[in-house]
């Protein structure tokens, strides 16, 4: 007996209907084919996600800063020139 919500028993039954097999036969395979991993394994995934939260910052400033270049590329021609005359009026 395998507790489980409507939703999942639902997707368990179309898989198996899928294979022509029941849904006993599908958890049987499903616990076959799952490997729980080893330790070296689940140290490249921690460096692995120490890399990515490293990175995510920056990622997302980058991001945001093409996000409004493409902004100020869509807005046309009359705001861009509108900002070049400021810049050429300003001393240097």
């Amino acid at each position: 007996m395998v507790l489980m919500s409507p939703e999942e028993w639902a997707a368990l039954d179309v898989k198996a209907r899928t294979l022509g097999v029941s849904a006993g036969e599908v958890v049987r395979r499903a616990v076959q084919a799952f490997e729980l991993g080893t330790e070296e394994e689940a140290a490249e995934l921690r460096s692995l996600i120490d890399l990515f939260n490293q990175l995510h910052p920056e990622t997302l400033r980058i991001a945001d800063e093409c996000h409004r270049k493409v902004a100020e590329a869509l807005a046309g021609p009359s705001r861009r020139r509108g900002a070049a005359r400021r810049r050429q009026r300003e001393p240097l």
